[in-house]
Order: structure tokens, then C-alpha cells, then sequence
């Protein structure tokens, strides 16, 4: 059964592009993108996320990626 977001395709959609507009503007290597985008993904984690509850987001959004990363390349 495919998970249903609570957020648009669009919403979604915008804010990925304005990420990746900022990284391409910046000429950021792979290396300094990903670097960066994990900062990113750890402030928000740590500033939003209850202490109790970090190690299952985490867990969890490492599945996701790996899930979309896979699914990519099948």
C-alpha cells in the first residue's frame, strides 16, 4: 500500500527545486552537497525532534533513503 502524504507533490516539489538551486548556484560538488544537506537534515533533527524520539526518525529516514535510492536505480 503507498504511503500518503500529508503535503502536496507541488509543496514538495518546490522546495526540492529551491535546495538544488542553491547548491547548483553555489557550483557545490557532490561531496559538499551531501555534506551539507546531512548539517541540514542533523539541525533538524536535533532542534525538532524530542531526544527520545531522534533514533527512530533517524532510523526511519535512513530506510527511506536507502528505499529511494534503490528504487532509482532498479
Amino acid at each position: 500500500m503507498p504511503i500518503v502524504s500529508k503535503y502536496s507533490t507541488t509543496q514538495i516539489e518546490k522546495l526540492v527545486n529551491q535546495l538544488l538551486d542553491v547548491l547548483h548556484n553555489e557550483k557545490a560538488t557532490t561531496e559538499l552537497s551531501l555534506m551539507c544537506l546531512g548539517n541540514a537534515i542533523s539541525h533538524v533533527v536535533n532542534s525538532s525532534v524530542p531526544v527520545a524520539q531522534r533514533q527512530t526518525v533517524v532510523a526511519h529516514f535512513n530506510q527511506a533513503l536507502t528505499d529511494a535510492v534503490n528504487t532509482k536505480v532498479n
